[in-house]
């Protein structure tokens, strides 16, 4: 998952790089557990002296990461790390950290239980309220979907223009929030298991269909088969990830065994 890089107009363009790196390195490590809640950072020089950065790179990213809900500055007591309630876990780089740190299965699941929730609505209201010019973005990215390479980056950002695009057709400023959430989530699919992009192309079009008809229950109906149906046939991938790699490891064990032996 890419994170963004963080642009702020009172850093100079040279030290963008570098407050991006600090970033990625402070936030990984809390999301990680490296740093628990309630621990207490190193001060700006110490940290500074151990990721090459000068005292207002870091006082920066540490802000940063305070706006994050990962970090609390406190005054004469220092910068405490804060417990996940408090994250913003509907920011990418937040979202893309715990990716890293949690178990693939587990990261998964949460996200389709989100998406399970939001996006059987939104599309019932896209059905509802899209714009001509919504439909005509929903259209566009299916048929995008469609042309595009099934590996390629062009197929994957299709697939979240085209679940971004019923987001906005629902008109709630709330639901667009959710746009970063439901990207990290066709995006640890499309990790797990490019063939679900053909497999289930069609429900796509059952969805666009039903929201261009103004059927908000058959929207609804559409996009609930659609993501229970992926879900189904990723679990399957991701469960069959895990027995091969079971079976490696204890091939890789067998074969050590027979070598010792010999020795």
């Amino acid at each position: 998952m890419t994170n963004r890089e963080f642009r702020s107009p009172s850093l100079p363009a040279r030290k963008r790089n570098l407050f991006a790196h600090v970033v990625e390195h402070l936030g990984s490590q809390v999301v990680g557990g490296t740093f628990k809640p309630g621990d207490t950072l190193p001060n700006e020089a110490e940290l500074g002296r151990t990721l090459g950065a000068s005292r207002s790179v870091v006082r920066e990213a540490v802000k940063s990461l305070a706006a994050k809900g990962l970090l609390e500055l406190r005054t004469r007591i220092g910068t405490r790390v804060l417990p996940p309630e408090n994250w913003n876990l509907l920011d990418s780089d937040v979202l893309g950290w715990r990716y890293a740190s949690m178990p693939r299965m587990q990261f998964f699941r949460e996200l389709f239980e989100i998406r399970g929730m939001i996006e059987p609505e939104a599309a019932a209201l896209a059905a509802q309220r899209a714009t001509d010019s919504d439909l005509t973005a929903i259209s566009e990215a299916y048929d995008e979907m469609e042309q595009a390479e099934r590996s390629t980056d062009a197929a994957i950002d299709a697939d979240i223009r085209f679940h971004r695009a019923i987001l906005a057709g629902g008109k709630n400023d709330l639901l667009l929030q959710m746009a970063a959430l439901i990207s990290a989530g066709l995006l640890v699919s499309f990790r797990i298991s490019n063939q679900s992009f053909d497999v289930f192309l069609p429900l796509h079009k059952r969805v666009m269909d039903a929201i261009r008809a103004r059927d908000a229950n058959g929207a609804s109906r559409a996009m609930v088969q659609l993501l229970a149906e992926t879900r189904a046939f990723l679990e399957k991938e991701l469960a069959g990830a895990a027995r091969k790699e079971q079976l490696l490891a204890r091939t890789r064990q067998v074969i050590e065994e027979e070598l010792s032996r010999e020795r």
